[in-house]
């Protein structure tokens, strides 16, 4: 079995690869560092951007599994080196799971509507609408809420991503580049787009 740790790095400590044992580490860079081994890209769509060029740019080519993650995931998964060197024991660590798709946190899995506001009508990040990037990829009805994870910090195999084709990950790429709020909003719509029960 492949595995691979896809990071979207800006200006973070990278010191904690060292301790990740047998994966294959790609590493794209948004910072204006020039840094050895790792992959340039434009400073647009933040990580998920990042998560999307990857698919693309592999989607022949995939890892049997992927975890994607921002430059300092720790942040937000303190023993994530832990769940990287322990999988996939460690996938009951998982705060939200979708068939072969696991997301991991610190917190319990937040809650939100589709303009990203809790239930009390607190927004975790203001103007937000994910109906626009939900009618511009999917077909299947909106929901009224969504669960996810802060950081959107995942693993996911290499067929729970050929659930979709090519063209439907080009949208979302698209849609990171040219949509100024898209990283929330898809941070909120991850687990969504590994899920074969939406159309």
């Amino acid at each position: 079995m492949t595995k691979e740790v896809v990071v979207a790095y800006y200006r973070e400590n990278l010191k904690w690869l060292k301790n990740v044992k047998d994966y294959k580490i790609t590493i794209y860079n948004k910072s204006s560092y020039d840094i050895e081994n790792t992959i340039s890209l434009d400073n647009v769509g933040r990580e998920m951007h990042t998560y999307f060029y990857h698919i693309i740019q592999n989607y022949d080519n995939l890892s049997d599994v992927t975890f994607f993650t921002q430059g300092n995931p720790l942040d937000h998964v303190s023993n994530f080196i832990d769940i990287l060197n322990g999988y996939p024991q460690t996938l009951i660590n998982s705060v939200i799971s979708i068939n072969d798709t696991h997301f991991f946190s610190d917190k319990p899995a937040f809650n939100c509507d589709m303009y990203g506001s809790d239930i009390y009508g607190n927004s975790y990040h203001w103007g937000l609408d994910m109906n626009v990037i939900w009618n511009t990829i999917f077909t299947s009805p909106a929901p009224k809420n969504v669960e996810f994870t802060g950081g959107c910090i995942f693993c996911v195999t290499k067929e729970q991503i050929k659930i979709r084709d090519l063209s439907f990950y080009q949208k979302c790429f698209e849609l990171s580049k040219n949509r100024d709020t898209s990283p929330w909003e898809f941070e909120r719509l991850m687990s969504f787009l590994f899920n074969e029960n939406i159309i």
